[in-house]
């Protein structure tokens, strides 16, 4: 992204569809998102990091097995 301009190309992108009536509350929600991780990259782009072999082979030993149910609540200890 182009920090010397003002405007994320995700407003941009937001104020199009809001503009014409088309964004839903999940892609507010999404654009929000994003935005929020656009600005982190470009404040920190020393914190990236590459998802490489060794990483995702990390990753997997650590939650690979994991099953997670997304529509099912959380626990009280969760929240």
């Amino acid at each position: 992204m182009n920090d010397s301009n003002s405007t994320s190309s995700v407003s941009t992108i937001l104020s199009r569809n809001e503009t014409d009536g088309t964004a839903s509350k999940n892609e507010q929600e999404l654009c929000e998102f994003l935005t929020l991780l656009e600005g982190d990259i470009l404040s920190t782009p020393g914190e990236l990091i590459a998802l490489d072999s060794t990483l995702l082979v990390r990753l997997d030993s650590l939650i690979g097995g994991i099953e997670v149910d997304i529509n099912s609540p959380l626990s009280a200890d969760d929240e």
